[in-house]
């Protein structure tokens, strides 16, 4: 397994527009997520994702979104955007991404069973990115807190679902995961950030992190 060199406590998703990236590596975001999905609102190229690379400095990781990727090509679009990892959130079959070089966060949804369904992703991903079950991501539907909450107590675990300013706060206290990601509720419309929605997740999110740090 390709490691994580840090784990991030904010990622952005769903990123299409130069701005956007800028003003989320201003705000203090610490990962990035591009969605390359074409029936996503919000999807992009590999191409076009290579060129929002330029932007973003070493210290931001940056991650493709995907759904029912193939090792090899995936392999072959990540050297070429030269972003750091994948986010699998498609029916991947575990066992195709043994010895895979670029390190893979895996999409699963909040529902029982999760935690049988990770088992078989343990030591091939840095890391769980906890979501609502009823798609691949992007709904912009909040997960069970409490469900939520046992996986991240056994499992390495980014928290996604209807995060925004104002539900990331108990979010994160209910849930204690090691960073949280948002898209759809951070938007004015598909693919495009609001600013003053972008800046308050970020900002929320950093503090609450900070407080139970303290």
């Amino acid at each position: 397994m390709a490691e994580l060199e840090r784990f991030p406590r904010v990622k952005v998703c769903g990123l299409t527009r130069t701005e956007d990236v800028t003003l989320a590596i201003e705000s203090g975001a610490e990962a990035l997520g591009f969605v390359v999905h074409a029936p996503s609102p919000r999807t992009t190229t590999f191409e076009r994702v290579a060129e929002l690379r330029e932007r973003i400095p070493p210290h931001v990781l940056s991650f493709a979104v995907v759904v029912d990727a193939q090792p090899d090509a995936l392999h072959a679009a990540l050297q070429m955007s030269g972003l750091d990892g994948a986010q699998l959130c498609g029916d991947e079959h575990a066992p195709d991404w043994t010895d895979f070089p670029f390190p893979l966060l895996r999409r699963l949804g909040v529902a029982p069973g999760a935690r049988a369904r990770a088992e078989a992703w343990l030591g091939l991903a840095s890391a769980f990115v906890l979501d609502h079950p009823t798609s691949a991501g992007g709904s912009g539907l909040l997960v069970d807190l409490l469900e939520a909450a046992a996986l991240a107590r056994e499992l390495p675990c980014l928290l996604a679902g209807g995060l925004d300013g104002e539900r990331v706060v108990e979010a994160i206290r209910t849930v204690l995961p090691l960073g949280v990601d948002a898209s759809s509720r951070l938007e004015s419309s598909p693919g495009v950030k609001d600013p003053d929605h972008l800046r308050t997740f970020i900002n929320s999110a950093l503090n609450t992190f900070a407080e139970l740090e303290s």
